[in-house]
Protein backbone atom coordinates (compact mmCIF):
# COMPACT_ATOMS: atom_id res chain seq x y z
CA UNK A 1 0.00 0.00 0.00
CA UNK A 2 1.22 3.43 -0.80
CA UNK A 3 1.27 6.58 1.73
CA UNK A 4 0.95 10.17 0.18
CA UNK A 5 -0.80 11.78 -2.38
CA UNK A 6 -2.34 10.87 -5.78
CA UNK A 7 -1.97 13.24 -8.64
CA UNK A 8 -5.64 13.60 -8.74
CA UNK A 9 -5.90 14.45 -5.50
CA UNK A 10 -2.53 16.81 -5.89
CA UNK A 11 -4.67 18.47 -8.37
CA UNK A 12 -8.13 18.36 -6.39
CA UNK A 13 -5.73 20.64 -3.38
CA UNK A 14 -4.03 23.14 -5.98
CA UNK A 15 -7.34 23.84 -7.35
CA UNK A 16 -8.99 24.56 -3.80
CA UNK A 17 -6.22 26.81 -2.88
CA UNK A 18 -6.11 28.54 -5.96
CA UNK A 19 -9.80 28.74 -5.11
CA UNK A 20 -8.95 29.89 -1.02
CA UNK A 21 -6.78 32.70 -3.01
CA UNK A 22 -8.99 33.76 -5.52
CA UNK A 23 -12.22 34.18 -2.96
CA UNK A 24 -10.25 35.77 -0.03
CA UNK A 25 -11.18 39.19 1.07
CA UNK A 26 -9.59 42.02 -1.10
CA UNK A 27 -10.10 44.35 1.67
CA UNK A 28 -7.37 43.14 3.89
CA UNK A 29 -4.96 43.67 1.27
CA UNK A 30 -5.83 47.34 0.77
CA UNK A 31 -6.13 47.74 4.38
CA UNK A 32 -1.87 46.34 4.42
CA UNK A 33 -1.57 48.86 1.27
CA UNK A 34 -3.11 51.79 3.31
CA UNK A 35 -0.88 51.17 6.42
CA UNK A 36 2.08 51.61 4.01
CA UNK A 37 0.93 55.28 3.00
CA UNK A 38 1.89 58.06 5.55
CA UNK A 39 -1.21 59.20 5.44
CA UNK A 40 -4.57 57.42 4.22
CA UNK A 41 -7.36 59.45 4.81
CA UNK A 42 -10.15 60.63 4.04
CA UNK A 43 -9.45 58.72 0.12
CA UNK A 44 -8.88 55.44 2.00
CA UNK A 45 -9.32 52.52 -0.77
CA UNK A 46 -10.16 55.36 -3.28
CA UNK A 47 -6.45 56.31 -3.48
CA UNK A 48 -5.32 53.19 -5.53
CA UNK A 49 -8.72 51.70 -6.42
CA UNK A 50 -11.40 53.45 -9.11
CA UNK A 51 -13.60 52.95 -6.46
CA UNK A 52 -14.04 53.51 -2.38
CA UNK A 53 -15.14 50.02 -1.43
CA UNK A 54 -13.18 47.70 -3.52
CA UNK A 55 -15.00 44.25 -3.77
CA UNK A 56 -13.62 40.66 -5.42
CA UNK A 57 -15.63 41.89 -8.63
CA UNK A 58 -14.56 45.30 -8.80
CA UNK A 59 -11.37 46.01 -7.63
CA UNK A 60 -9.53 48.13 -10.52
CA UNK A 61 -6.57 50.35 -9.95
CA UNK A 62 -6.21 53.80 -10.62
CA UNK A 63 -3.33 55.28 -12.48
CA UNK A 64 -1.55 55.77 -8.36
CA UNK A 65 -2.50 52.28 -7.78
CA UNK A 66 -0.77 51.05 -10.71
CA UNK A 67 2.08 52.71 -10.06
CA UNK A 68 2.00 51.69 -6.27
CA UNK A 69 1.84 48.45 -7.69
CA UNK A 70 4.45 48.78 -10.37
CA UNK A 71 6.72 50.40 -7.98
CA UNK A 72 7.18 46.67 -5.52
CA UNK A 73 3.42 48.01 -3.45
CA UNK A 74 6.10 50.27 -1.92
CA UNK A 75 5.54 54.10 -0.46
CA UNK A 76 9.34 55.87 -0.72
CA UNK A 77 10.56 59.20 -2.95
CA UNK A 78 10.28 57.69 -6.20
CA UNK A 79 6.47 57.03 -5.83
CA UNK A 80 6.32 60.58 -4.01
CA UNK A 81 8.24 62.36 -7.16
CA UNK A 82 5.71 61.01 -9.41
CA UNK A 83 1.99 62.64 -10.58
CA UNK A 84 0.40 59.25 -11.51
CA UNK A 85 -2.95 60.90 -12.61
CA UNK A 86 -1.13 63.58 -14.32
CA UNK A 87 -3.08 66.56 -12.64
CA UNK A 88 0.28 68.44 -12.03
CA UNK A 89 0.66 67.58 -8.48
CA UNK A 90 3.10 65.34 -7.63
CA UNK A 91 1.79 61.94 -5.65
CA UNK A 92 3.52 63.23 -2.93
CA UNK A 93 1.90 66.43 -2.43
CA UNK A 94 -1.33 65.01 -2.71
CA UNK A 95 -0.50 62.11 -0.05
CA UNK A 96 0.77 64.79 2.32
CA UNK A 97 4.34 63.30 2.19
CA UNK A 98 6.57 65.60 -0.59
CA UNK A 99 9.77 63.58 -0.19
CA UNK A 100 8.67 60.24 0.23
CA UNK A 101 9.98 59.39 3.31
CA UNK A 102 7.54 57.51 5.08
CA UNK A 103 6.84 60.37 7.13
CA UNK A 104 3.77 63.30 6.72
CA UNK A 105 4.97 66.80 7.03
CA UNK A 106 4.80 68.93 9.13
CA UNK A 107 1.46 68.26 10.82
CA UNK A 108 -0.38 66.77 8.05
CA UNK A 109 -3.53 64.51 8.88
CA UNK A 110 -5.47 64.16 5.71
CA UNK A 111 -4.54 63.73 2.10
CA UNK A 112 -4.24 67.38 0.21
CA UNK A 113 -6.05 65.49 -2.68
CA UNK A 114 -6.21 62.28 -4.71
CA UNK A 115 -3.27 60.88 -6.35
CA UNK A 116 -4.92 58.64 -8.80
CA UNK A 117 -7.67 61.09 -9.60
CA UNK A 118 -7.03 64.14 -11.73
CA UNK A 119 -7.65 67.56 -10.93
CA UNK A 120 -7.55 66.60 -7.24
CA UNK A 121 -4.38 68.39 -6.28
CA UNK A 122 -5.81 69.98 -2.82
CA UNK A 123 -5.29 73.14 -1.02
CA UNK A 124 -1.23 73.83 -1.27
CA UNK A 125 1.05 74.69 -4.07
CA UNK A 126 3.33 72.52 -5.76
CA UNK A 127 6.35 74.93 -4.98
CA UNK A 128 5.68 75.17 -0.85
CA UNK A 129 5.29 71.53 -0.28
CA UNK A 130 8.37 70.71 -2.30
CA UNK A 131 10.25 73.34 -0.71
CA UNK A 132 8.55 71.78 2.86
CA UNK A 133 10.35 68.57 1.70
CA UNK A 134 13.50 69.85 1.26
CA UNK A 135 13.29 71.69 4.82
CA UNK A 136 12.35 68.62 6.43
CA UNK A 137 15.01 66.69 4.42
CA UNK A 138 17.51 68.97 6.14
CA UNK A 139 16.70 68.27 9.53
CA UNK A 140 16.04 64.94 8.96
CA UNK A 141 19.83 64.82 8.41
CA UNK A 142 19.55 64.03 4.83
Amino acid sequence: MKHGLSAGSLGTAAALAVCAFLSANPVQATDVDMARLPVAEPNLCHSCHMTAQPTASDFTLNPFGVDYLANGRLWDSNLANQDSDGDGCLNGVEVGDSDGDGEPDGNVERQAGNPGVKDECGSGSLVDEKTWGALKAMFDGR
